[in-house]
C-alpha cells in the first residue's frame, strides 16, 4: 500500500496521499506525502476502450501485426474483431478465435479429403 502511494505521489504532483492510521484505523493525512500544491484539474481513471477506441485502433491492429510478424496466415478485421470482443476476457476471446480458426481449418481439410477421394473414384 505504501508502495502504491509514493507512486501515485510521484505520478501526480499535487497529489497529498492519505495513509492508514495505525491508532484508531482510519485515514488522515499523512504528512510525509504531501507534496507542494500545484494546478490539478482533474484526475482520469480509464479502462481500455472507454475513453477511447483502444480496441479496434489499437488491440486489433497489434494483433495483426503480430500475426504478421510471427508468420501467422490471420488477418482481424473490424467486423471478426468486434464479433470476438463480445466474448469477455482476453484468454477467453484468444480460446475461442484459436478453436474455431482450428475448427474451420480441420473441416476445410476433411471437405478437401473427401473431394480429392470421390473425383478419384
Amino acid at each position: 500500500m505504501k508502495i502504491a502511494l509514493f507512486l501515485l505521489t510521484l505520478a501526480i504532483p499535487t497529489a497529498t496521499a492519505f495513509s492508514p492510521s495505525r491508532s484508531s484505523g482510519t485515514r488522515r493525512l499523512s504528512s510525509a506525502t504531501q507534496l507542494p500544491a500545484a494546478n490539478l484539474e482533474a484526475i482520469l481513471f480509464d479502462c481500455d476502450g472507454v475513453l477511447a477506441d483502444t480496441e479496434r485502433d489499437g488491440h486489433r491492429l497489434a494483433f495483426n501485426i503480430a500475426f504478421q510478424t510471427n508468420g501467422i496466415d490471420e488477418t482481424w478485421d473490424e467486423q471478426r474483431y468486434g464479433k470476438l470482443l463480445e466474448i469477455g476476457g482476453g484468454k477467453e476471446r484468444m480460446t475461442a478465435h484459436w478453436v474455431s480458426f482450428i475448427l474451420r481449418l480441420v473441416a476445410t481439410s476433411a471437405h478437401e479429403m473427401c473431394t480429392k477421394n470421390n473425383a478419384n473414384s
